[in-house]
């Protein structure tokens, strides 16, 4: 068995460099890095799964919280993993090369700016950060420790919206100046985790509140923001809005949200719903030349003056590797080469701005602008 690293005998200095100069021998003759794995809840399992279905991925440590989790996700390439109930431990272990955060959003930026600094690679999952100070924060130490740092917005990867990207961006639509989303849902997850209160004992599902989620928007839209920032392809420079607990008041995430947005001369239309159940996610872009309707199974595009057609997005063709294996892929490309990852920080940190605006404008009553993220 392998030896567990107490945090006491952490060496910060010595141990980053010894890790970094480690992973570049390695990775001259391997696919992946050496990966421990922070967090073992409901949103590990796709990152397990992803490793299973790749190639020669080694996992070395696991950590959580709870040690019945470690115990069963202790299989497949993660079989001999070393387990640590203190994730800190999992960071100091020397053979652990990239550290893969899947934890409640109040720890992301803690847990990877330990990481970076400690001189490991890292994925993170989204959001990078609960406030946009954060994220700058995890980002700059990014920079400068020189780390991979990549942010688990894997639906980059949808084939769908890969496909509605490559359309706005050839054209098809003219020159877009309007994106209409309306994102309709039921409640979280019911066996999400519990967090509880230090100071009651009371137990209450993490994504209810807000300093632990940030905002629903953070937690669930940011994925539709990233969507809509690459069709936009211009920084947010104007949003407001509104947004309450409205069906759940004993809440502090929002479950009715309404945002209107501007990114340089695009207008974004933004309504969150999370007690909608049953009810159609839509969007609509409208350009110069016609608009686009995509209602997650089809997309339509009807131009002016011509019929309509529907866009192919490849629900005939093989399904191919998963979202987060074509992450990993990218991940570990970007850690073999010492190269920017396609979810880099700059682009979590973009396709997040919305998020972190609407929740300015709602708490503050105000207009929110480029100013802000200056």
């Amino acid at each position: 068995m392998p030896r567990r690293v107490s945090r006491r005998s952490w060496v910060a200095g010595g141990l980053a460099a010894g890790a970094g100069q480690a992973l570049a021998q390695r990775v001259a003759d391997s696919d992946s890095p050496r990966l421990g794995l922070i967090g073992l809840g409901n949103r590990s399992r796709a990152h397990l799964e992803a490793f299973r279905d790749m190639a020669d991925v080694e996992v070395v440590a696991l950590s959580d919280i709870q040690a019945d989790r470690m115990r069963a996700a202790r299989q497949g390439p993660a079989a001999q993993a070393e387990l640590y109930t203190d994730y800190r431990e999992l960071i100091a272990d020397e053979r652990v090369e990239a550290v893969v955060i899947a934890v409640p959003n109040y720890l992301h930026a803690a847990m990877a700016l330990e990481a970076l600094r400690a001189g490991k690679d890292v994925l993170l999952e989204k959001p990078i950060g609960l406030t946009y100070e954060e994220a700058r924060e995890v980002a700059s130490v990014a920079r400068q420790t020189g780390r991979v740092l990549a942010v688990g917005l894997q639906r980059h990867y949808n084939r769908a919206y890969r496909r509605i990207i490559e359309a706005v961006r050839a054209g098809d639509l003219g020159t877009p100046y309007l994106f209409a989303l309306n994102e309709y849902r039921g409640d979280w997850n019911p066996r999400t985790w519990l967090w509880r209160d230090p100071r009651t004992g009371e137990r209450t599902p993490w994504r209810h509140l807000r300093r632990l989620a940030g905002s629903s928007l953070l937690e669930f839209s940011v994925h539709s923001y990233g969507f809509l920032y690459e069709m936009i392809g211009m920084p947010l420079t104007f949003c407001a809005a509104t947004g309450a607990a409205l069906h759940w008041p004993e809440r502090t995430t929002e479950d009715a949200v309404s945002v209107i947005a501007e990114f340089g001369s695009v207008r974004v239309q933004h309504t969150y719903c999370g007690c909608a159940p049953g009810a159609q996610w839509q969007l609509t872009a409208v350009g110069s030349r016609g608009s686009l309707q995509f209602d997650r199974q089809t997309a339509t595009i009807r131009e002016t003056g011509s019929a309509q057609r529907q866009l192919d997005l490849g629900a005939d063709e093989p399904a191919g590797p998963s979202m987060e294996v074509q992450m990993y892929r990218d991940f570990f490309r970007a850690v073999r080469q010492r190269a920017r990852p396609a979810l880099n920080a700059e682009f979590a940190i973009e396709a997040s701005k919305l998020a972190y605006g609407a929740s300015m404008s709602i708490d503050q009553r105000r207009i929110v602008t480029g100013a802000d993220f200056a």
